[in-house]
């Protein structure tokens, strides 16, 4: 077995190990689990209300795009960041592991949890979709489709990256996971304060939490969508909505997932352990 393999051998026995990671995934599971068996039942009470694809992934990724990140970055918070205060990362060090491959293995299962909590999303919500009493599609993901779950990935790594650097940094669970809740109120009143400026409005759609609500916004994703609602401004009154291209969009993310990433790793190597 590779240094690698075994790294990441280990580092999901720990997790499977740790109760946190049952528990966080079983308080996603029983929402997301017991919304799409609501929708199934609803449309057998009610067949004149739908629920087929391709045409309700929108309603599927409304739960998943809105909490699950927030799952995803507080477990690798609680995965994470008691090694600091266990000594069990010092003591991988001690015993002859560089703390690269050790950052290393926490990116490995970053990976891996986005791919676990994204493919359990898409799964229940579109199986669910699947043996339900409409009439599927013939083509059950559009182009469109892609682009929305592809937000919702994006955003979930957006989310893993800043646990993994606010792990990194903090080295304490509770604080971690408060800062990572607190920003995204804290930049959702900068951000309100930034728009009434003209010349910072633009700022604020860039900054992280911003990114991810739009990445993970279906009127990005659907032009149909975006068209119906700035109509339904235009009769307000309301100036119309404009969103940056998705490639723009994705492009921030990764950034930003980059550069919590390499914030987190620069923690590790400068600071002893």
């Amino acid at each position: 077995m590779t240094g690698l393999a075994a790294i990441f051998r280990n580092e999901v026995l720990k997790a499977r190990k740790r109760r946190a990671f049952w528990v966080v995934l079983v308080i996603f599971l029983i929402p997301l689990v017991g919304e799409s068996v609501d929708r199934v039942r609803g449309e057998f009470a009610e067949p004149q209300l739908p629920f087929s694809l391709p045409d309700d992934w929108v309603r599927i990724l409304v739960y998943p795009s809105n909490i699950v990140p927030y799952f995803l970055g507080a477990l690798l918070i609680l995965l994470f960041a008691p090694e600091f205060q266990w000594r069990t990362a010092r003591q991988n060090i001690i015993d002859g592991m560089s703390k690269d491959r050790f950052y290393a293995g926490k990116l490995m299962v970053l990976g891996v949890l986005v791919a676990v909590f994204f493919s359990l999303s898409v799964a229940v919500g579109g199986g669910a979709a699947l043996f339900s009493p409409g009439d599927n599609g013939p083509d059950l993901l559009r182009s469109t489709d892609l682009s929305l779950l592809g937000g919702f990935a994006l955003a979930l790594l957006l989310f893993g990256s800043a646990g993994v650097m606010l792990a990194a940094t903090l080295r304490a669970s509770g604080p971690a996971v408060g800062v990572l809740f607190v920003y995204t109120l804290m930049e959702q009143f900068v951000g309100a304060v930034l728009r009434r400026f003209d010349s910072l409005q633009a700022v604020s759609d860039y900054l992280p939490f911003r990114t991810f609500r739009t990445a993970v916004d279906p009127r990005l994703h659907y032009p149909e969508s975006l068209a119906q609602a700035n109509a339904e401004r235009a009769q307000a009154g309301a100036p119309p909505l404009e969103y940056l291209d998705p490639s723009v969009v994705a492009a921030l993310a990764l950034s930003y997932a980059a550069l919590f990433l390499a914030i987190g790793y620069l923690a590790m190597r400068k600071r002893d352990l």
